[in-house]
């Protein structure tokens, strides 16, 4: 075994497998219940766990139902059927979920593109809105 391998992280929070998938974290309590495959280990407190298996199972629910448009009984089945498919599905998912990161990250290294008389023009509207709300305010008020 090599000591300069680095350590990779065998367990995961609901929170990063939500953040992972893009997902909140209610949806995936919610899928626990629905889709059997789906059993992170859960301490004493109800902390759960997830494992790469978990999460990759977790990943092809989110293909089959939210990328796919498999209702919840039929995503059900695809997983049952596809035993042996589901590290396809989960390697898909992966790269999906990958290359979407990818570009939300680069997206969010880009300024926005308006134009310096746009942001000119949008600064004067929202004073002038301000204005009229202040006025309000004041006749409310008095």
């Amino acid at each position: 075994m090599s000591l300069n391998k680095p350590i990779q992280k065998q367990y995961f929070s609901i929170s990063e497998v939500a953040n992972m998938i893009g997902v909140n974290a209610s949806l995936l309590r919610f899928w626990e219940k629905e889709f059997k495959q789906i059993k992170p280990k859960t301490n004493a407190r109800g902390k759960r766990s997830y494992t790469t298996k978990d999460i990759e199972i977790v990943r092809s629910v989110y293909v089959l139902v939210k990328e796919q448009g498999f209702t919840l009984d039929g995503a059900r089945k695809a997983l049952k059927s596809r035993k042996g498919m589901g590290a396809d599905v989960a390697s898909e998912a992966r790269a999906k979920a990958h290359a979407s990161q990818k570009s939300l990250s680069e997206s969010l290294d880009v300024k926005p593109k308006f134009s310096e008389a746009s942001r000119l023009e949008a600064i004067k509207r929202l004073k002038k809105v301000r204005s009229v709300l202040l006025t309000f305010r004041a006749e409310i008020k008095g």
